[in-house]
């Protein structure tokens, strides 16, 4: 083994030991702020969730077309169980129920699983519900099925968080990682500015995408036989379908990339602007924009000539 084989090795060597040092640090640093957010946040504010409730109740009775009668205090049953009665009777739809009590509750800060019942005041049987956990895939039954006018309960039940990390140790954990992390950074960086690193490659305006060509600038999708215009959200989907043609993307991270800015999303927000882009590539059968259950969709492409 000559002198220039043993130096490569050991800079191979070298290098694996910075990434793995690196990849170490900040795997202990992401851990550290989650277990330090985990420790500051986990207090579950009930007042809140009540007022939610009652905010929920208030905008149930506009959706069924009522402007006068009372939502009647809020009742708390048990620990993050709360329950809605109202003045008078009224009728709902699922759906409607379902985006009322989303558009309230999932802007809930730290993200906090519930089950939503609805019961009949007097058999005290539930005629509908359903559950909502960021962790696993929504339960909702029965939609687009009214439900008659009747005296009706709203209960709603949180699945409580909780810590069992104090914030003092927690914040300690963090800056041990931070400094772990930019010490492997320091390191990494000495040692990578010595080498030339490959450019990635990006998306650049007239991507190929089948027998289209896609524009990100202009939001614009063009095919032999028409020009399809796009909107802002079908345009960063697309982007990142576009430059991972044939690979799996998760809806975790579709989510984040898109919508993470807007505050509030939901998966159907997701599946809404997939399936219109669906129906925008529908003039090119060679490409397919699969849903891979339970994981996320992928740009499926075969390679087109001319």
């Amino acid at each position: 083994m000559n002198v220039n084989t043993n130096i490569s090795i050991v800079n191979r060597l070298r290098a694996g030991l910075i990434l793995g040092l690196l990849l170490f640090a900040a795997v202990f640093f992401f851990r550290a702020i989650s277990l330090y957010r985990s420790a500051a946040k986990t207090t579950f504010s009930e007042e809140r969730a009540a007022l939610l409730a009652r905010q929920i109740g208030h905008h149930v009775l506009l959706q069924a077309g009522d402007r006068s009668s009372r939502v009647l205090p809020v009742k708390r049953l048990s620990k993050g169980v709360f329950q809605l009665r109202f003045e008078h009777e009224f009728s709902f739809m699922p759906d409607s129920l379902l985006e009322i009590v989303q558009h309230a509750l999932d802007g809930i800060r730290p993200p906090q699983a519930y089950t939503v019942n609805v019961i009949a005041c007097i058999s005290e049987e539930i005629v509908y519900g359903f559950e909502i956990d960021p962790q696993y895939r929504e339960i909702v039954p029965c939609r687009g099925r009214g439900q008659p006018k009747g005296c009706y309960i709203i209960q709603i039940a949180f699945k409580m968080n909780t810590a069992k990390t104090t914030p003092a140790f927690a914040a300690l954990f963090s800056g041990l990682a931070a400094l772990g992390l930019l010490l492997s950074a320091g390191f990494a960086w000495v040692y990578f500015r010595r080498t030339a690193g490959e450019a990635q490659p990006v998306v650049t305006d007239g991507v190929r995408v089948g027998k289209y060509t896609f524009s990100a600038s202009s939001q614009l999708l063009e095919h032999p036989a028409e020009k399809i215009m796009l909107s802002d959200k079908e345009t960063q989907l697309l982007t990142i379908f576009a430059a991972r043609q044939n690979e799996l993307i998760t809806r975790d991270e579709l989510l984040k990339r898109v919508w993470e800015d807007d505050g509030v999303f939901t998966g159907r927000s997701l599946d809404m602007f997939i399936s219109k882009l669906r129906k925008k590539l529908q003039n090119d059968p060679t490409i397919q924009l699969t849903n891979v259950h339970g994981r996320g969709y992928k740009l499926e492409t075969t390679p087109f000539a001319g």
